[in-house]
């Protein structure tokens, strides 16, 4: 499965799941994603087969229901908890999270989501 993380969460979690051996960008990395709203993010993604994550679930779940009610599908949504952390650990915690549901799911999550509950040192 491929990820792009939406442009609240930190490239460093995209730079450790590659480490790990997956497909996965942040729109912080993207020049061309950088400020796009959310549709657009989720157009893009869909496009590149790419499910988002991001903790943005007020705005982001809509857009993908949205989606589906017009008959067309969306790459996925791993929904994360908001975090105010910054720190390594979080970073590092989230990281294996995503990862969790990356090898649970490597055919990807075309037209659903799943959900990353709150993380231990929030």
């Amino acid at each position: 499965m491929k990820i792009l993380l939406d442009e609240q969460l930190s490239p460093q979690i995209a730079a450790l799941l590659r480490d790990a051996g997956y497909d996965a960008v942040a729109v912080a990395e993207r020049v061309d994603l950088v400020g796009s709203i959310d549709s657009t993010i989720l157009e893009v993604a869909t496009g590149e087969g790419r499910a988002v994550v991001t903790n943005n679930i007020k705005d982001f779940r809509p857009l993908a229901a949205e989606r589906l009610a017009q008959g067309r599908t969306h790459g996925g949504l791993i929904l994360v908890p908001s975090t105010r952390s910054r720190i390594r650990a979080a970073i590092t915690m989230l990281a294996g999270a995503i990862e969790k549901v990356l090898h649970d799911h490597p055919d990807g999550l075309t037209g659903s989501e799943r959900w990353i509950g709150p993380l231990l040192n929030e």
